[in-house]
């Protein structure tokens, strides 16, 4: 009789103890990817629509970064204070698909840290879209440079190159945070999924 009712506790016990690899749904990250990803987008749309001219220059669009960042800073901060602390962890087949999608920027074996949680890859992959934001920046403000467009020559009457964002630049860079923004989004719609069930 003792058996069984050790049997039953256990199976109790067992029963009700589960394993959560998804943490509850954060609308407030959810919503600010789709803000980001729209801001980001046309940000880099408009900025290689104006390559040469004077609304694309770099000095003209730092407060656009600015802002940028500190949208995305909002949402790391967000993730890193629901996080464990403890890194990453996903289901298996959730795992997989945003390996998928992030190829080898986000190995498999990374998405199942021992004491991880889903708001650790969140907050990863944040923090991969804030470095793409920079690398951006610096490539706009220092790399990438157009023949003016409208704009006035130097002193001896020569064209000078100016900061720009070109097409093929900006369409590699959107193509890499895209990738990142929408790994990021999937855990998110996963976390919604389980929420909804």
């Amino acid at each position: 009789m003792k058996k069984y009712y050790l049997m039953v506790i256990v199976l109790l016990t067992t029963g009700c103890t589960t394993v959560q690899f998804v943490s509850p749904y954060d609308e407030v990250i959810d919503n600010g990817l789709k803000e980001y990803k729209e801001s980001i987008n046309a940000l880099a749309k408009n900025l290689s629509d104006n390559a040469g001219k004077k609304e694309g220059l770099y000095t003209e669009n730092k407060e656009n970064y600015n802002v940028l960042e500190s949208k995305i800073e909002l949402l790391i901060d967000r993730a890193s204070i629901q996080s464990s602390g403890k890194g990453c962890k996903l289901a298996v087949d959730l795992g997989a698909k945003v390996a998928r999608i992030m190829g080898d920027k986000f190995p498999i074996n990374e998405s199942n840290t021992e004491g991880g949680d889903s708001y650790g890859c969140t907050e990863r992959l944040l923090i991969m879209i804030k470095k793409q934001l920079t690398v951006l920046q610096q490539i706009h403000e220092n790399t990438d440079k157009c023949e003016p467009i409208g704009i006035q020559q130097d002193e001896n009457g020569e064209p000078r190159e100016v900061s720009c964002l070109r097409p093929a630049t900006s369409g590699t860079a959107m193509k890499i945070t895209n990738q990142s923004i929408n790994a990021a989004w999937i855990v998110e719609t996963a976390k919604k999924s389980k929420s909804e069930e």
